[in-house]
């Protein structure tokens, strides 16, 4: 992975943002002694302070293809626009910054943070921090994302 803003080997002490620590340790407590956690056991509603930040999206197979099926309002915002219902490859900025972490997070099956700039909107003023946890039907493959993005203004503003 050539992102070298991506952290897989976090403990809850590393996420400075009580949303995004509350969000983590609720999938932990889902996950228990699984694998990975499914879709049927994430309640959105058990973490309703992470709610605006939660963007859920759909893994599609051969050829692999992302489905943003639910993104919450603060990310609707910091992207600038509507992308809910639509394909990751049909919003060429984002595919272009976000497909690789997509893949990594399908690849190694294992949730990870990210702190970075927002290069995928026309607010590239902003850093911001992403969970990335996965989620399987079948307890193997992954095959649903859920990111939660946290979005700062710059110290220097």
């Amino acid at each position: 992975m050539s992102e070298n803003n991506i952290n897989p080997d976090f403990t809850v002490d590393d996420i400075s943002d009580p949303k995004m620590r509350v969000l983590y340790e609720y999938w932990l407590s889902i996950k228990g002694d699984k694998f990975l956690p499914s879709r049927a056991d994430f309640e959105p509603t058990k973490v309703p302070q992470a709610l605006a930040h939660i963007t859920i999206i759909n893994v599609e197979e051969d050829p692999r293809r992302y489905k943003l099926v639910l993104v919450g309002s603060a990310n609707v915002k910091a992207f600038g626009s509507e992308v809910t219902g639509k394909y990751l490859d049909e919003i060429p900025l984002l595919y272009s910054h976000v497909n690789d972490r997509y893949d990594w997070l399908v690849e190694n099956k294992r949730p990870y943070i990210y702190h970075g700039q927002l290069l995928w909107s026309e607010k590239t003023f902003l850093d911001y921090d992403m969970l990335a946890l996965p989620l399987s039907s079948n307890g193997t493959d992954v095959d649903k994302l859920i990111f939660a993005g946290f979005y700062y203004f710059p110290k220097n503003i």
